[in-house]
């Protein structure tokens, strides 16, 4: 049978009955008139515990186990955040876990039950404020209102909404307000009468146990929201990726789900594997400790200098161990931010993983994998997005809307005073998803994103505290977006600006805050980097990356009428002028056939400078500056620019830089043969053609002994993902290589001979790992007896016999190039091998 407790203001109390399996659980919950119920039949033993006022439960964890009539529940263990209450039963072979979002509590349960617990879930909401949940009082009153409401004494209540009389009074007040015989308001965060019933409340933030706002003034909180996020309150967990996990497929299953970050990693490994994992993390400023396996064998600890360093990759090997029948992680490492890595824990064996995020430098925010007598299994949880700000009040509903691709439209409203409310609609595999944050009210407008040709970049504003209502709130927002285009200014600035954006540029994926009456507060996730942002590129806005024919941009705004200077040669000199406000004009002598042409863009206005260039011996490469909107005008224009040359000379900065900063560059240090935008009274939008060469792989000829016969696997490929080595007593007997081309996979083929030797493999981690050199050595057998290959983040294991003395060393490297493919000789053995090198 089905049952839901439904989200409550907090859990009290947990009964419950078990024997081999849980059997029942009955919950007490504050601020509600619920009834409990045992959910389930009664085992033969009882346990319980009862929360203090100010505890809440933050994690469930628990076992079960799969009979003939399906799955029951075989042990249950709460932690609150004060302590552990468990484990109650019996641990069996699979477990689970579930953990309350930053900020939220587990607040109510369901799942379904017969003569055991079947199965359990949760409900989650926003923690109670500290003093908000109350004792319960004794008497035999009787509870008629609605909301929480209570009588003392022999009084019949006749408020509403959760207010409260003696025998000796009746309450007029509202929303959740309570007196006494003295008129002492004994409520909690809401407003008070006195004896008389008459409401002295202030014009603050009000709640009631049931969440109905009572307030007329600030922000409302509900204390309410449940595990899935609605938009009014609930705390998503998002902004996180899942690897792996890599290994064995014994053990039971662990999922330390995601942290702030960590601060230590213990491991202990035996002569097979690793048998053991401690880590530290750290969630919300408290440290939390997660082990798995079983700690036997040499224990080794690596501290990380947590928040200056973090780890952002975990490596290592897993193999099949035939003594125990099963594989096993055999080795691991961890490297930080900072280029750190840690000590090797165990012994590389069998094939090697490298976890990443996908994002650039992405953090380590949790494990998962397979455990019991060892570690089955390894995975990771890692870091998609940075989370910036809120800036604002303090009073309203924390929301946190992260987990998105992108934003589609924002509709904001906002009254004489300040945003009171804000509609976004993100984008998430593809499909729209609607939050919703505070109370629509006041005048309403909307803001349109051409995604994903366009993405919101920066979100701006102001706040300021409103004495009307004795609370801060937000009382402006704009957005501008990858092209410049900026939004309409929604309320009106006042208090303290605030302007948040990427550090690359990166767009926004979610908001951030707290709301109810009005906005709060707001801030925004930014996406992480995947690579390195080049300059010359604006994140976000394809427009602006080179194209084929080496076109950038243009970035700016979308007024101005348009130009394009094409056909030229280079450039000889540069004229900008700008005013306090941004660049205004400016003027191009290009090259073509040997001679010079002048092209002019915009109102020559402001101070004027120019840049000279000893063209053909030097030539410009590269063209920055920033964008920003213009209040004074309404519109987005170029605010700054500068040029660098070929030979590293920069020209002064033209204007003042404000708002978003850009830099084109062309592809292999081309030139620069031309300018386009937009302009008119002023340089509305800048991009930029560049001089396109066509550079092809370099091939480095095979290295190493005679003999064999010739292979080739040509360099039509983005990079190297597997190498397949297999090591015997006369020398590397074959070798395989497994490529990338447009993100699908392709199968080389073998070069030598399949032989007994069993093949280790290296796993690369494309494209934020590439393969940049190998090292080897052949003796006079001609054939190659050892082999290395080093990739940007980890050099691999010598594969065969290690030189010593006694032969010839090679190597296949080319400085700022990374391999894509394969070429050489082979017979029975690997005699000798080549490589194509290809621009990293």
């Amino acid at each position: 049978m089905s049952w839901d407790d439904g989200k409550h203001a907090k859990v009290s109390s947990v009964k419950l009955t078990h024997d081999d399996v849980i059997r029942s659980i009955e919950v007490e919950y504050d601020g509600t008139n619920l009834k409990s119920q045992p959910r389930g039949t009664a085992g033969a033993k009882s346990d319980g515990f009862t929360l203090a006022l100010d505890e809440y439960i933050t994690e469930l964890t628990g076992y079960y186990k799969t009979v003939f009539s399906g799955d029951v529940i075989t042990a249950l263990t709460f932690k609150t955040n004060k302590k552990t209450y468990g484990p109650y039963g019996n641990k069996t072979r699979h477990f689970f876990s579930v953990n309350a979002p930053s900020g939220n509590q587990i607040a109510g349960f369901l799942g379904t039950s017969g003569d055991s617990l079947n199965s359990i879930d949760v409900h989650f909401a926003p923690v109670p404020p500290p003093g908000s949940i109350k004792p319960k009082p004794d008497g035999p009153g009787t509870n008629t209102g609605d909301g929480g409401s209570k009588t003392d004494g022999s009084g019949t209540n006749a408020g509403d909404g959760g207010s409260k009389t003696d025998g000796s009074g009746t309450n007029t007040g509202d929303g959740g307000s309570k007196t006494d015989g003295s008129g002492t308001n004994t409520g909690d965060g809401g407003s008070k009468t006195d004896g008389s019933g008459t409401n002295t409340g202030d014009g603050g933030s009000k709640t009631d146990g049931s969440g109905t706002n009572t307030g007329d003034g600030g922000s409302k909180t509900d204390g309410s929201g449940t595990g899935t996020n609605t938009g009014d309150g609930g705390s998503q967990n998002g902004g996180a990726e899942k690897t792996g996990p890599v290994g064995g497929e014994k053990g039971d299953a662990f999922d330390d789900g995601v942290s702030d970050g960590v601060k230590k990693i213990t491991v202990a490994a035996d002569h097979n594997s690793i048998t053991y994992i401690k880590i530290e993390y750290v969630k919300d400023g408290k440290s939390e400790t997660r082990e798995h396996g079983t700690n036997r064998g040499e224990v080794k600890e690596f501290t990380v200098n947590h928040p200056n360093e973090y780890i952002i990759s975990v490596g290592g090997s897993y193999n099949h161990i035939f003594s125990d029948d099963t594989t096993l992680v055999t080795s691991l490492y961890f490297t930080l931010s900072n280029g750190r890595t840690s000590p090797k824990f165990g012994k590389t064996a069998g094939d090697e993983f490298l976890l990443e995020g996908n994002k650039k430098d992405a953090k380590l925010i949790g494990l998962h994998g397979r455990a019991g007598y060892a570690i089955d299994a390894i995975g990771a949880h890692f870091e998609t997005s940075k989370k910036v700000g809120p800036v604002g009040g303090e009073k309203g509903v924390t929301f946190d809307d992260s987990g998105f691709d992108g934003i589609k439209k924002v509709t904001v409203a906002a009254d004489e005073f300040s945003v009171t409310y804000i509609k976004i609609e993100y984008v998430k595999n593809g499909k729209s998803e609607i939050r919703e944050h505070g109370t629509n009210r006041g005048e309403s407008k909307e803001f349109t994103v051409n995604y994903p040709k366009e993405n919101i970049i920066v979100v701006g504003g102001s706040y300021d505290h409103i004495f009307t209502y004795d609370t801060t709130l937000v009382t402006s927002l704009y957005f501008t977006l990858s092209n410049g285009r900026t939004s309409p200014k929604f309320g009106k600035t006042s208090g303290t600006d605030f302007h948040f954006k990427g550090e690359n540029g990166e767009k926004v994926l979610g908001l951030h805050g707290r709301g109810g009456h009005a906005i709060d507060a707001i801030g925004a996730h930014f996406e992480m980097s995947s690579k390195t942002v080049e300059p010359g590129t604006n994140p976000g806005d394809s427009s602006s990356k080179p194209d084929g024919t080496g076109n950038t941009g243009p970035v700016g705004g979308d007024k101005g009428d348009t130009f394009d200077d094409i056909g030229f040669d280079g450039v000889r000199k540069v004229s900008v002028a700008a005013d306090e406000y941004s660049v205004t004009y400016i003027k191009i002598e290009y090259a073509k056939n040997g001679k010079f042409e002048t092209v002019e863009h915009g109102t020559n206005r402001g101070e004027l400078k120019e840049f000279s260039v000893d063209y053909p011996k030097e030539n410009i490469v590269a063209v920055g500056g920033s964008y920003d909107h213009i209040f004074t005008y309404d519109t987005t224009l170029v605010t700054s620019l500068y040029f660098t040359l070929s030979n590293g000379r920069t020209s002064p900065k033209f204007g003042k830089t404000s708002g978003t900063e850009f830099s084109f560059k062309g592809e292999n240090g081309a030139t620069l043969v031309g300018l386009h935008g937009r302009g008119g009274h002023a340089i509305d939008a800048i991009g930029a053609h560049f001089k396109t060469a066509s550079v092809g792989p370099e091939k480095v000829e095979p290295q190493g002994g005679k003999g064999g016969n010739q292979w080739d696997d040509g360099a039509d490929h983005d990079g190297v993902v597997k190498i397949h080595v297999a090591a015997g007593g006369l020398g590397i007997e074959n070798i395989k290589f497994d490529y990338v081309k447009n993100g699908e996979s392709k199968e080389g083929s073998l070069h030598g001979v399949k032989a007994r030797a069993f093949p280790s493999t290296i796993v690369i981690n494309h494209p934020n790992e590439y393969l940049v050199s190998v090292e080897g050595w052949f003796d006079s057998s001609n054939v190659i007896q050892g082999i290395q290959f080093k990739t940007n983040t980890k050099t691999s294991e010598y594969y065969g016999y290690e030189f010593g003395g006694d032969g010839t060393k090679f190597s296949l490297q080319v400085k700022d190039k990374k391999i894509i493919g394969f070429l050489g000789f082979a017979g029975s053995h690997l005699n000798s091998l080549g490589a194509y090198f290809a621009p990293i």
